[in-house]
């Protein structure tokens, strides 16, 4: 389950502003450094932002500041989450933005209390895999990827050819052929997740959803399953690629196999409050 509403500092000195890379993502930015800097002691850009800004930018990994701010949608604050620890407040600017927590008129409307730490920190869950090889000493190695706040996907680097894979939960080998296999955590599970015919779950619930995708003759189902769990996969046969959240990612060669847990959360910064279902409703059933 999420862990909600732990108080955020009293106060913003450090602030780091990340714009997705488009007219409207460096427009805003450029106006919410204006909007902060009468407040703020320090306001910096990732390289990127600050490039096309022309002022000189920072790294995202490097920055320990107070708080991230992603200015843009989904794909912003996905990529923002695999580069920090740090609590990130994700800004819509246009598209869908389901996972953003607010608007940039909510922002505006909202500025004070930013300021003057009245928002909630909420830690979402995420997923960490790791792939499975050996030394030259034979011992067995466990290499880490990005944790995903969305989806982990092993998917067939040729659509021409489909994938032989297996996963293992609590010693029982489920095997099928097909495209690949997609595992969510409950942010991901309205993505490529829900796409696919996975289920929707609640972001209070502390679980991961597991899909075969297209499986070949099979008649193995989506599951959902505690994040307590720890999941076993095998790429049997053919060429995979992984994808961690549309962004990180490796080929893998046959009779790989990984592990998936749960990973450390990614903290959220809420400063408005929005109504899951109601939020969902509006953004996919209308």
């Amino acid at each position: 389950m999420a862990k909600k509403k732990r108080k955020a500092k009293p106060a913003l000195n450090d602030v780091l502003i990340i714009a997705k890379q488009n007219k409207a993502g460096i427009r805003m930015a450029r106006k919410l450094e204006r909007m902060l800097k009468p407040h703020v002691q320090s306001i910096h850009f990732d390289r990127s932002t600050a490039l096309r800004l022309r002022q000189r930018g920072l790294s995202v990994r490097r920055f320990d500041g107070d708080l991230v701010i992603t200015v843009g949608g989904d794909g912003t604050l996905l990529w923002t989450a695999h580069q920090t620890h740090l609590p990130i407040l994700p800004v819509k600017i246009e598209g869908h933005g389901f996972l953003c927590t607010c608007t940039f008129k909510e922002l505006t409307e909202n500025l004070q209390r930013l300021l003057r730490g009245d928002y909630q920190i909420v830690e979402k869950m995420r997923l960490q895999c790791y792939k499975e090889t050996r030394s030259i000493f034979h011992k067995i190695l466990h290499k880490p990827y990005p944790p995903a706040f969305n989806e982990i996907v092993f998917g067939r680097k040729r659509p021409s050819k489909i994938l032989k894979m297996e996963f293992n939960i609590d010693g029982t080998i489920m095997d099928f052929s097909g495209d690949g296999l997609l595992v969510s955590t409950p942010t991901g599970s309205t993505a490529y997740n829900a796409s696919v015919g996975g289920p929707v779950i609640d972001p209070d619930i502390d679980a991961m959803s597991i899909v075969a995708l297209n499986p070949f003759f099979s008649r193995i189902k989506p599951k959902v399953v505690p994040s307590s769990k720890k999941i076993e996969v095998l790429v049997r046969e053919g060429e995979c690629a992984l994808i961690i959240d549309g962004h990180g990612g490796d080929y893998v060669r046959e009779n790989t196999k990984f592990i998936i847990e749960k990973g450390p959360p990614l903290k959220v910064v809420h400063l408005v409050h929005k109504n899951f279902y109601e939020k969902y409703r509006n953004e996919f059933l209308r």
